[in-house]
């Protein structure tokens, strides 16, 4: 299959034709590499910038993105990164390839990886490759859905942890793994969705975003697996039972869970519904939050009276971190906010 590797840029002369109509010509190459005609329609699209882009509405040419992996030339522990890298590139096959046939760690590898991949499945193999696909339609998904998802996963563990630190009992923390997984299993879609939004414009359609917000959302499904990863902390902690059982969860630093948890959600609304005074107040009392626990924090290695000071620091850490991942969840909502309220002006 022949690819199609455009050039960067090519300059264009304007013409008048009947006194009133500007046009333009169009690369031949891109003509022929789309398959259009005479006659065959193409959207012209006003970009906020000003810019036009122009899309081949009626092109019958179908491409998709291929990935080749030699096994036999990657370290076996960065396997692992090279296939995730190829499912964020947006990859719709990823052939694996392993000159003397594949061992049971391969194979091992493999399952792993789909597990953490959405919507991939093996669809061809022998014994020296296995094919892999991506079933998922991209343009059938909603971000936005992704993200509550990532935010109740994190908000529902986060509950689970206190619950588990208040009363004794783990075991609504028996699945916590799986939780995490989960976690990692919608960041890795919604960044393989917002790289395809930063590609293709009929996935920007489809999205209802542009390639900014696209990308600041991005920003901003980072920082949620973040706070995912330092809620499993919490949990990992909570499942010390002897440890658990001597906390108050009524003191410093567990009394900063419930006014986080009123924030994290208020801070989740506003990423459909944006409201500038509910983002500020949440980023004011975030500060207050992270400046109470730094002092908290400070304050245990001066108490010689506590006997559990480390794992006091370590639940404090973690917690302290969500609140300064939320402050940045607020930075970013604020970004977003303030790009799509920005006017683009005509300087003279």
């Amino acid at each position: 299959m022949r690819l199609f590797e455009p050039k960067k840029s090519e300059i264009r002369r304007l013409q008048l034709t009947g006194g009133s109509t500007f046009i333009v010509s169009l690369p031949k190459r891109w003509v022929v590499e789309h398959g259009l005609v005479a006659k065959d329609h193409v959207r012209v699209e006003w970009r906020p910038s000003g810019n036009l882009r122009i899309i081949p509405e009626t092109s019958s040419i179908t491409r998709r993105r291929e990935v080749e992996i030699d096994l036999d030339t990657l370290p076996s522990n960065l396997a692992i990164d090279h296939l995730i890298a190829a499912y964020l590139s947006g990859a719709a096959i990823i052939r694996v390839r392993r000159i003397q046939g594949f061992s049971s760690s391969d194979r091992k590898l493999l399952r792993r990886f789909i597990s953490i991949g959405r919507g991939i499945e093996i669809v061809n193999e022998n014994d020296k490759m296995i094919e892999i696909e991506s079933l998922v339609d991209l343009g059938s998904l909603s971000i936005y859905s992704s993200l509550n998802r990532m935010y109740l996963l994190v908000r529902t563990v986060l509950k689970d942890v206190m619950n588990a630190f208040e009363t004794g009992d783990d075991s609504n923390l028996d699945d916590i793994e799986e939780r995490e997984n989960e976690v990692d299993a919608l960041r890795l879609l919604i960044e393989r969705h917002i790289g395809g939004v930063l590609e293709s414009a009929s996935l920007e359609d489809s999205a209802g975003l542009n390639r900014w917000e696209a990308a600041e959302l991005g920003n901003l499904v980072r920082t949620m697996e973040r706070m995912g990863d330092h809620v499993n902390q919490l949990g990992h902690l909570a499942s010390n039972i002897e440890r658990a059982q001597k906390i108050d969860c009524n003191v410093l630093p567990f009394t900063i869970v419930p006014s986080w948890l009123k924030l994290f959600k208020a801070l989740n609304s506003n990423i459909k519904r944006p409201n500038l005074k509910e983002i500020h107040e949440a980023k004011d009392e975030l500060r207050k939050n992270l400046a109470i626990l730094s002092q908290y924090e400070e304050s245990l290695w001066e108490s010689s009276e506590t006997s559990d000071a480390l794992f006091l620091h370590r639940c404090s850490e973690s917690i302290r971190r969500l609140c300064a991942y939320a402050s940045d969840m607020a930075e970013i909502l604020l970004n977003i906010i303030i790009h799509k309220n920005a006017s683009m002006v005509v300087v003279e």
